[in-house]
């Protein structure tokens, strides 16, 4: 439930809205226009920034825009409570501190109040998400609000196993078996899949067939952002399939539609590719109703996946730093130090495959 619900008997009462902004969602998926880089040409670059402000602007900007497109909303139209999970994801996700996250929100705030001045945009203004969200968490204090509920392995394996429903486990074991985005779990191609089987070559024999995994058995590649559209990764990664991953592809490649789509999970409606990450995220929504509960925490979504993934390989296993960003498909380095060493590592499938085997976290046992 978004935290902007309790308000709703108030705005009914008024004939107002909590989140004004979504109906122009369609509108600005439509422009060709980018509102966050005509900020940039218009506001900051005319008033002389600085080339090392400009960079913190477009760092602030590019990771607002992929946390956004994981909502299914464009990122001109959030609600506070958008803007709060995004901080959370600052915090959880990349390791930022109270400061960094209130400058990068600060730097979205300026852009988000220049649309309302403007004639152009549609923004009210008697509503900014952005200050809304900054008024109601204290960054100092560290809000327990802004933290998941502080689940452990096994409460998560109990969610897992209670999940009978064999397309809607694939979707809670993949996405924390591998760190996966709802837009990489949904772009999943059979051929990103190197799996053998007795018999599964002959219903799927495009199987492992993408270049990157070809003379491998039993992994997943996920490509970057560069070369799939809808992936937001910087960097491709190929992954090793674990006994229990490949437990549940088997189940679901057996009941899934036999049609001629390229793509893994499909509509149960169309047959065609999962179009958007409605289904995922409402079963995630389902599967963890107990645990979102607590209104002391934030709730679990479709995102704790990749949250639970680079937090149990960073801090419980304390895997080697690049090798962690290899298997997050991250850039190498970008992790905000300065050791410009970091710009010259390099993490391929053979350094990870024999620690993520060993050490990777059991779901099903």
């Amino acid at each position: 439930m978004s935290e902007t619900d309790d308000l709703a008997e108030v705005a009914a009462a008024f004939d107002r809205d909590t989140d004004p902004l979504a109906q122009y969602n369609a509108q600005f998926r439509q422009l060709d226009t980018d509102p966050l880089t005509t900020y940039l040409d218009r506001v900051q670059r005319p008033n002389n920034a600085s080339d090392s402000t400009l960079k913190n602007y477009r760092q602030s900007f590019d990771q607002w825009r992929a946390f956004m497109d994981e909502t299914g909303r464009h990122f001109a139209c959030p609600n506070d409570a958008h803007v709060k999970d995004f901080m959370q994801h600052l915090e959880a996700a990349r390791g930022n501190q109270s400061s960094t996250i209130l400058q990068k929100v600060r730097n979205l705030t300026r852009a988000y109040e220049w649309w309302q001045e403007h004639h152009a945009f549609p923004q009210p203004t008697d509503y900014n998400p952005f200050r809304l969200a900054l008024r109601e968490v204290d960054l100092d204090e560290q809000s327990d609000q802004m933290k998941h509920p502080p689940l452990d392995i096994e409460d998560v394996r109990e969610v897992v196993r209670q999940c009978t429903n064999i397309r809607e486990r694939l979707f809670l074991v993949l996405q924390l078996k591998f760190g996966l985005r709802v837009g990489e779990l949904r772009n999943i191609k059979l051929d990103d899949i190197a799996l053998s089987q007795s018999g599964l070559d002959e219903w799927y024999p495009e199987l492992g067939t993408a270049d990157p995994i070809r003379d491998y058995d039993r992994a997943l590649y996920v490509p970057s952002r560069y070369t799939r559209d809808g992936n937001k990764s910087h960097r491709p990664r190929v992954l090793p399939i674990d006994d229990e991953a490949k437990r549940v592809l088997l189940q679901y490649l057996a009941t899934r539609p036999t049609v001629d789509v390229p793509y893994l999970i499909l509509s149960e409606r169309t047959f065609g590719q999962l179009t958007n990450g409605d289904m995922v995220r409402q079963c995630w929504k389902e599967a963890f109703a107990e645990h979102n509960e607590d209104d002391r925490y934030r709730d679990i979504t479709s995102h704790y996946g990749r949250y639970f993934f680079t937090n149990y390989w960073k801090v419980k296993e304390d895997a080697p730093r690049e090798l962690v960003q290899y298997m997050r498909g991250d850039k190498l380095g970008d992790s905000g130090s300065s050791d410009i060493i970091d710009e010259y590592l390099t993490a391929y499938y053979e350094d990870i495959r024999g620690l993520y085997l060993n050490r990777i976290f059991k779901l099903l046992a």
